[in-house]
C-alpha cells in the first residue's frame, strides 16, 4: 500500500522495540530497573544514610521550596475539560445604544456579554475528565502509550475527492492492551444499526427491535501491512479476504498478511507515526485513523490500568438541519427520492411524514433510513464529557 501512498515518514516504529530503548535511555548507570517513587531512590544512590538524612537531602534540592517567591505567578495544571469560559459585561456607550442590533441584543439578553475564553481553542474538539478516586496499579515508564485519532467517514472516488476526513475521536492506548480493547471503546453510529429501507411505514424507526448481543459483528483494523480481523463471535466473516484477493492481482501491492484482532496486542506492531491506517466495520463504515505520538507512560497520565482505553477527545456534536424547513434537526436520510434536489436528503419528523406521506400512504419513490445524529456515546460510567465551548 505505501508504494501507492507514499509515506512522508520513512521511520518504522516497532512498540516493542521502542518501550526498551526508551527505558534504556533512562537508565543511570549500573541500574537494571528505573525507579518509581521515592522510595527506590536510595538505592539506585546507593544512599547508606538514615530515612531522616535522606528526607534532608530531598528538602534541600526542592526547587519549590528553595528557589519560590511569594512574587511568583502561581501556576497551574492546565486541562482543557476544567477550564470555564469568563463571561464578563461590556460596558454600552451612548454611541452604540443607536444601533438597532445593540437595542435588540439587550431586549434579548438583558446585557450584552463578551466571551472571554481563556483556554487554547482546538476546532470544535472536547474533551474527556476522569476522576482520579481509584488506587494506581501502574508505574510510570513501565509501559508505552499510543495517542490514536479516529477521523469520520467520508466519501471519496478515485481521482476525485468529494470530502475530506474530519476529526472524531482520540483515544490513549497502552502497549500491552490488544486490539479489540480498544474497538470495544471506538463510537460509531453504524453500531446503533442496522440500517433498513423503513419507506413503507413512517413509524418504523420508533419500532425498531435493539440489536440482540449475539448478532455478527465484524471488522478489521489495517495497519502497516497486516489485516487484524475480529473474530471473536463465530459469525463474524473475513472481510479482508475479499481485498486481499483484489490485492494479489495488482502489481504494485506487495505481500499483504492476516492475523487475529484478539491476539494481537499494540506492543507487537510495526507502524508509522501520522501515516494513515483503516478500521472498517458494518460492510463498508471505514474510518481512516493515524497514531500521532508513542511516548513512555508518565506520572501525570492517570495510572490506572483498567481505564484504559482512554477516550481523550471527541469532535463537538453538530445539528445537521432539515433539508425542508431548516429549523428542526433532521431525523430521516432520504436517498433516491423523485422530490428532493438534494441525494441524499436529510429531513426531521413533521417535515417527513408531511412531505412523503398522504393518510400514511407513501407517495413517489424514495428510500429512507432512520438518522441518529452525530452525537458521542461514551463506553465508561466514570468518564465526564466536557459540554463547554
Amino acid at each position: 500500500m505505501e508504494e501507492i501512498y507514499k509515506p512522508k515518514n520513512t521511520k518504522i516504529i516497532s512498540v516493542k522495540d521502542a518501550l526498551l530503548e526508551y527505558q534504556s535511555e533512562l537508565l543511570p548507570a549500573g541500574l537494571t530497573t528505573v525507579p518509581t517513587s521515592e522510595g527506590d531512590i536510595p538505592a539506585a544512590m546507593s544512599f547508606n544514610g538514615s530515612e531522616h538524612q535522606f528526607n534532608e537531602l530531598l528538602q534541600s534540592v526542592d526547587l519549590d521550596r528553595n528557589l519560590s517567591s511569594i512574587k511568583d505567578f502561581r501556576i497551574t495544571n492546565f486541562h482543557p475539560a476544567r477550564l470555564q469560559n469568563v463571561m464578563k459585561p461590556v460596558e454600552i456607550t451612548e454611541k452604540a445604544l443607536r444601533f438597532n442590533c445593540v437595542q435588540n441584543a439587550i431586549k434579548i439578553t438583558g446585557r450584552l456579554r463578551k466571551n472571554l475564553d481563556c483556554r487554547i481553542r482546538y476546532n470544535k474538539h472536547k474533551y474527556t475528565f476522569i476522576p482520579r478516586r481509584e488506587e494506581t496499579d501502574l508505574y510510570p515508564f513501565s509501559e508505552i502509550v499510543l495517542e490514536i485519532r479516529f477521523y469520520e467517514p467520508f466519501k471519496y472516488k478515485t481521482g476525485v475527492r468529494l470530502g475530506h476526513p474530519k476529526f472524531h475521536q482520540e483515544f490513549y492506548v497502552l502497549g500491552s492492551q490488544t486490539l479489540t480493547e480498544l474497538r470495544d471503546k471506538i463510537y460509531c453510529q453504524c453500531d446503533l444499526g442496522p440500517f433498513y429501507d423503513i419507506s413503507a411505514n413512517p413509524h418504523a424507526a420508533e419500532e425498531a427491535e435493539p440489536k440482540s448481543a449475539d448478532a455478527a459483528d465484524p471488522g478489521f483494523f489495517f495497519i502497516h501491512d497486516t489485516f487484524y480481523n475480529d473474530m471473536r463471535n463465530p459469525a463474524n466473516m473475513d472481510y479482508s479476504e475479499v481485498i486481499q484477493t483484489w490485492a494479489k492481482r495488482q502489481k504494485s501491492i506487495g505481500e499483504l498478511k492476516t492475523k487475529l484482532m484478539e491476539e494481537a496486542k499494540f506492543e507487537d506492531l510495526q507502524f508509522r507515526l501520522g501515516y494513515p491506517q483503516v478500521y472498517q466495520h458494518h460492510g463498508n463504515c471505514e474510518h481512516i485513523f493515524v497514531i500521532s505520538n508513542c511516548r513512555l507512560l508518565a506520572s501525570s497520565d492517570l495510572l490506572v490500568r483498567r481505564r484504559y482505553p482512554i477516550l481523550n477527545s471527541y469532535a463537538f456534536p453538530r445539528s445537521i438541519p432539515c433539508n425542508i424547513c431548516g429549523h428542526c434537526e433532521a431525523n430521516f436520510i432520504v436517498k433516491n427520492s423523485d422530490q428532493h434536489i438534494f441525494d441524499p436528503a436529510y429531513v426531521c419528523q413533521v417535515c417527513y411524514e408531511s412531505y412523503h406521506y398522504r393518510d400514511g400512504v407513501k407517495i413517489g419513490r424514495f428510500e429512507a433510513f432512520r438518522f441518529l445524529g452525530t452525537k458521542i456515546a461514551v463506553k465508561d460510567d466514570d468518564v465526564e464529557m466536557d459540554v463547554r465551548l
